[in-house]
């Protein structure tokens, strides 16, 4: 069975139909957004740590980026890998590649150097653009800092129209062969997004939207061109509003955010702190996306902010079709439920779910979600084979459909229940991630005879706990401890996919079929717990008080102690954890704790000085 795109019962447009979202001539992104330069140039565009840019004052900038493309030698067609910082700045440049007829590459500043490295090499691009210093990125290729592409020769001859189905961006998402894989998508796909889910939320001049995810990460596509192709305003979340809710909530305040995107994950953290101040609240939809959502979550927001004041909208979606693929409102009955559907298909998209041979199955039945429409890549950058294995024809009518991994089940009214993962691929926080990836990276030396990595999940609905761990056997004679093994990964992989813990085994469990055996692997070794540290006499130091606070909120927060030198992020810490130790310890009347003092104080020892009032 196929189900396409029929309004849900009780779907009706948040806002007035007026004019369209997008002019009917519009075929590129950057097309879209000079047209609303030119309707409306001094509306504010992009808002980011003091700076604000009209729409007018974003359109020269980047025209300015696509002469300066140009004169360095960009051509349409070609790719132009980014390396920046989240600013106002990146969305000129990103703009100007687009204007100069190239894809943009999104690579985020925090991603190893190694890991940058098989991006550029594979894609291939003109040149790479970074905010660092280009003589210490060692990249391959050309690298040029952003202000050496202000223009100061005249512009460059105006290009011939770029066809709609030209690439806009290549963004790579992990391989299960260790080597990522480079999603092309064209303009058209990105403009069919906006014109399908413009009506039904109410995208328009009117709304204000928070950018909040890695430009890597394909979120961050329907957080910027949605918002700027339909006029919106743009609030750039910085890195220390990301990781501190208190401070991203004072943000949402300040700017009117009326538009919040987020993982399940990411909002279950902000949550609380929104709906302190639920009576000041301007959010007026939340896009819900990048993994399951667990609707029984939401009731509290519900309770205080309950439709229509606020729209809840979870939608599933694959970077291979373009961000979104379903939405579904989540409301009472369906946080009550706990249902996991991901609703209807959007306007141009559908749906089928599928058997081993790729047969439609009927409702009710599980298997593989294949999608088709208007939001499908143009395929894999350099991989004919898999993009042909993945983009296939359907066996029955002969469309051309992305067979996606995910398992999945049609229910009678046509909405779709996502029941998981096929294969290996798995979701933490947002990102998708090969677990084969991260094994490769583990038998990339040549000390490790055999590694596997499991996805953790301690407690269901709480993904600020999942985890990562890694599993290794060393080979014959070589000496490794977890915390070497792990250290080398961090060159070569990026945080998100760090495992938590490496646990050294003498061998991998097997199946009578001699297939892994992920239910016999022992539970993960961790740091030995020990308490604070007390002076000899056995009484507590000047910074007892302290360290006892650091101790418990550690131990609450973690679920286990930790000697005083054990580094929070070895002992399964991540960067949500982190936010939520630093509130724990507010809450216990360290009331000035920041998530950066965690950062830059990962042991318990650390955090106690760095919180400890000094005296003079």
């Amino acid at each position: 069975m196929l189900t396409s795109s029929p309004r849900p019962s009780g779907w009706e447009p948040a806002g007035p139909l007026g004019e369209p979202a997008l002019p009917p001539d519009a075929g590129t992104i950057h097309g879209a957004f000079l047209h609303r330069a030119q309707t409306s140039p001094d509306a504010t565009a992009v808002v980011h740590a003091g700076e604000r840019l009209s729409y007018r004052q974003l359109a020269d900038r980047a025209t300015a980026y696509a002469t300066g493309l140009q004169h360095s030698g960009v051509r349409p067609g070609d790719r132009v890998a980014v390396r920046m910082h989240r600013s106002a700045d990146l969305i000129a440049l990103l703009l100007g590649i687009m204007a100069a007829g190239a894809a943009y590459v999104p690579i985020d500043h925090s991603t190893p150097t190694a890991r940058a490295r098989q991006v550029i090499e594979d894609c291939a691009p003109a040149l790479t653009v970074t905010d660092r210093p280009p003589a210490d990125e060692q990249l391959p290729g050309r690298t040029l800092h952003p202000t050496a592409l202000h223009p100061t020769a005249p512009p460059a001859p105006a290009l011939p129209p770029l066809p709609d189905d030209a690439p806009a961006y290549l963004i790579y998402t992990s391989g299960s062969t260790g080597r990522p894989k480079g999603v092309v998508v064209p303009h058209r796909n990105v403009l069919a997004l906006v014109r399908a889910t413009a009506p039904g939320l109410g995208l328009g001049p009117d709304q204000v939207w928070s950018w909040f995810h890695s430009v890597a990460f394909d979120f961050s596509v329907w957080e910027i061109w949605g918002c700027l192709t339909t006029g919106g305003r743009l609030v750039v979340v910085g890195e220390e509003a990301r990781t501190c809710a208190a401070d991203f909530t004072a943000l949402i305040l300040a700017e009117g955010v009326t538009v919040l995107s987020q993982t399940p994950t990411a909002f279950a953290g902000l949550m609380g702190t929104l709906l302190a101040a639920a009576d000041t609240v301007p959010v007026r939809t939340v896009v819900f996306g990048g993994e399951r959502l667990d609707t029984r979550g939401l009731l509290p927001w519900l309770e205080l902010l309950p439709p229509p004041a606020c729209r809840l909208v979870n939608m599933f979606g694959i970077t291979e079709t373009t961000v979104h693929v379903t939405w579904q409102l989540v409301g009472r009955a369906e946080a009550l439920d706990g249902s996991p559907s991901v609703g209807h298909p959007l306007p141009g998209w559908n749906v089928q779910v599928v058997d081993r041979d790729r047969r439609p199955l009927p409702p009710g039945e599980s298997g593989e979600i294949a999608v088709g429409g208007a939001g499908l890549a143009t395929g894999y950058w350099n991989r004919p084979d898999l993009t042909a294995e993945r983009f296939a024809p359907c066996p029955v009518t002969g469309s051309r459909r992305y067979y996606s991994g995910d398992l999945g089940r049609l229910l009678p009214d046509g909405r779709l229940e996502h029941l998981g993962r096929l294969d290996e691929q798995v979701k933490l926080r947002g990102f998708r991630i090969e677990l084969g990836d991260i094994r490769s990276a583990l038998l990339g030396d040549d000390s490790i005879a055999a590694a596997a990595v499991v996805l953790h999940r301690p407690v269901p609905g709480d993904g600020a706990l999942d985890r990562l761990d890694a599993y290794v056997v060393a080979e014959p004679g070589r000496e490794e401890t977890a915390r070497t093994v792990r250290a080398r990964l961090t060159d070569l992989l990026p945080d998100y996919m760090l495992p938590a813990t490496v646990t050294l085994l003498p061998a991998l469990p097997l199946t009578a079929n001699g297939k892994l055996d992920t239910t016999a692997l022992p539970r993960p070794a961790t740091t030995p717990a020990a308490p604070p540290v007390l002076s000899a006499d056995n009484t507590a130091p000047e910074t007892d008080g302290t360290a006892r606070l650091v101790h418990d909120s550690w131990s609450r927060v973690l679920g286990a102690p930790a000697g005083p030198d054990v580094n929070f992020f070895d002992a399964g810490g991540n960067s949500l954890l982190a936010a939520r130790l630093a509130a724990h310890l507010r809450t216990a009347g360290l009331a000035h704790t920041r998530i950066k003092d965690v950062l830059l104080a990962p042991t318990p020892a650390a955090l106690t000085r760095r919180l400890t009032p000094t005296t003079t």
